[in-house]
């Protein structure tokens, strides 16, 4: 069945009735080509001339136009801006004489050579030497300043101790309370084989209210550790407090027991001493958080009192 087709011509009767998308009659079925293929295109020239003598230049000048007196071998290839003739002269006004002057041409003015000293040679070296200097210098400020800053500070805040000495089987007595200190040789606590390379301490101190000044400052100690004759020191733990912890429960004259253990080498064991900085710290019965602030800043108390108890 044929279509009608879009611009609504109806199909053709005849021999050229067919199929709207069927080639016509005279057209073979095979449309393959089998015949000579055309002979191949010919080539462009390059475009880069082969090395040799190169020809002159084809185009002709079109501005500014020729004139008549100019010769007919001149070059008239264009140019991007017209060359200027050597047949132009200047303006008359520019070939006139300078009228004479009544003052004579000044000399020009000559600078006398710089004076060289003797020692010019080592002038680079001393400057060179001042720069080395300089920057060294600023290095030195920039890094010392900071530091000497830093340590006047930390000194400020931590002054150098003052140590109270006191004797084997004596009390040091310091801001109203008095403490005494022991030192025995203990077995490993926690039940390990015993070891050559060190050996574990026993420190019991107790401490003693003498007033009522002395039963608010019932804080632990700030520090406690063991320390030889070299300086050398090893930290502590502490075990037990029997201090009470409220201050109305503790009371003046009544020791209350501190227990604490440490390490040490073998060898300083039986020499080592105990180094106790007291607290500070003061708790009064009733104080309010004001009054307590405000003695806190107003106080000029600090941590730089140790009690070293001798063996």
């Amino acid at each position: 069945m044929t279509e009608t087709p879009m611009d609504g011509t109806p199909p053709r009767n005849g021999r050229d009735a067919r199929d709207w998308f069927a080639p016509p009659a005279e057209q073979p079925s095979d449309i393959t080509y089998s015949g000579p293929l055309p002979p191949p295109l010919p080539t462009a020239p390059p475009s880069i001339p082969i090395p040799g003598t190169l020809k002159p230049p084809t185009d002709l000048r079109v501005w500014p136009p020729l004139e008549p007196e100019e010769p007919e071998g001149e070059d008239r290839s264009t140019q991007p801006f017209p060359a200027l003739r050597t047949n132009r002269q200047p303006p008359p006004g520019a070939l006139a004489p300078a009228p004479p002057s009544a003052e004579p041409p000044a000399e020009p003015l000559r600078v006398p050579p710089a004076e060289v000293p003797a020692d010019e040679p080592t002038a680079p070296k001393r400057r060179t030497g001042l720069l080395v200097g300089g920057t060294v210098l600023s290095v030195v400020l920039a890094v010392g300043a900071p530091t000497v800053f830093g340590y006047q500070a930390y000194k400020y805040g931590r002054p150098d101790d003052i140590v109270q000495t006191v004797q084997p089987g004596q009390a040091g007595v310091w801001q109203h309370v008095s403490w005494r200190a022991t030192v025995e040789k203990i077995k490993d606590p926690t039940g390990k084989p015993e070891r050559s390379d060190r050996q574990w301490l026993k420190i019991v101190i107790t401490r003693t209210a003498l007033d009522a000044e002395g039963a608010i400052r019932h804080g632990a100690p700030a520090e406690v550790k063991f320390t030889d004759r070299g300086g050398r020191t090893w930290q502590v733990e502490l075990v037990n407090d029997e201090t009470p912890p409220d201050v109305k429960d503790n009371k003046i004259g009544t020791p209350y027991r501190l227990e604490m253990m440490g390490v040490v080498p073998p060898p300083v064991a039986d020499e080592v001493e105990v180094a106790l900085r007291p607290s500070t710290y003061r708790d009064v019965p009733d104080q309010s958080a004001e009054d307590f602030v405000k003695d806190a800043f107003t106080s000029t108390e600090s941590l730089d009192h140790v009690l070293r108890f001798r063996r």
